[in-house]
């Protein structure tokens, strides 16, 4: 067998950390199993290509930037399945196959796959991440909402390290804080981090306490309460000091990703709290202005409620 994503390399690893298949159109059916799959016929096309480099990208950013238990064994993808848990949902993560699934959306007159963005890509991988800590389940909780937000905050990290060439240049004050930009033709992006507009409210500090999380079902949406607060925490007021920003991008993704660490203990956005200052404190305990640094995280999660 031959993987012509890779354009006639054999599919046994040697293409890449990853491994992407193309279902053909014929076998987009309602009665698809998931795990059966068929490699498109010839050379792909070429969003076919772009979609399966974002996949590239992504593993090799978890390679580089994460250990085990963060880390996957392998990085699949099906990057343009017909149905998704039955019906034509965008992107999911495939719980029991372990791998990311891509629907595809029409822009331009072209059916193209979700998997083309990259945000997309690293949100539904990053979902894999957290499976390697708890299986989780798909219950609506408060800490539902809290795993799509580190997958969030995980496709803003991952977009910009790799907009930078893997090097951070950008300090977060510049960085794009979109995810599922053109999700569908005529729209704007689906979730931007640096606004709570999505929510259909702008004061988030007199909703978050009288979220009912009981009946709630937008997790989506009300993910970004905790999302902004990251946004907010690594962008607080403009703040520099000595001409540097109060924090980079290094900093982002090393606490994010000691935070994520443990989510398995984190049931809701005030443990997220938490442990962010928790291991902030940690990690800054060497920074001549820890003080102004831990104040400064703490007010990003006030700004929006979370206290």
């Amino acid at each position: 067998m031959f993987c012509t994503e890779c354009h006639g390399s054999p599919s046994n690893g040697n293409c890449g950390l990853s491994r992407t298949y193309n279902l053909r159109y014929k076998d987009y059916s309602s009665d698809i199993i998931l795990t059966d799959h068929s490699l498109v016929d010839g050379i792909c096309q070429d969003f076919c290509q772009q979609a399966r480099n974002n996949v590239e990208t992504v593993a090799q950013f978890i390679k580089g930037n994460f250990k085990k238990p963060l880390k996957l064994d392998r990085y699949e993808a099906i990057i343009n399945v017909g149905r998704i848990n039955g019906s034509y949902e965008p992107a999911g993560w495939g719980r029991k196959t372990r791998r990311a699934l891509f629907g595809q959306r029409e822009i331009n007159g072209r059916n193209l796959s979700y998997g083309t963005d990259i945000t997309v890509v690293a949100h539904e991988f990053c979902h894999g991440l957290i499976q390697q800590i708890e299986e989780g389940d798909n219950e609506f909780t408060e800490k539902k909402a809290l795993e799509e937000s580190f997958c969030d905050i995980f496709a803003v990290l991952v977009r910009n390290y790799h907009r930078d060439d893997g090097c951070y240049r950008n300090n977060p004050h510049n960085w794009l804080w979109d995810v599922g930009e053109n999700f569908q033709e005529g729209t704007g992006s689906l979730r931007r981090l640096d606004t709570l507009l999505s929510l259909r409210f702008t004061d988030a500090g007199s909703v978050y306490g009288q979220i009912d999380w009981n009946t709630a079902k937008n997790y989506h949406e009300l993910s970004l309460i905790h999302s902004h607060a990251f946004y907010r925490l690594m962008t607080i007021h403009n703040t520099v000091i000595n001409g540097q920003p109060l924090f980079n991008g290094e900093f982002a993704l090393k606490l994010f990703r000691q935070v994520l660490e443990s989510i398995s203990a984190l049931n809701n956005f005030l443990d997220s709290r938490r442990v962010f200052e928790q291991q902030a404190q940690r990690l800054l305990a060497p920074s001549p202005h820890i003080e102004v640094q831990l104040d400064a995280i703490s007010q990003a999660f006030i700004d929006v409620g979370i206290e």
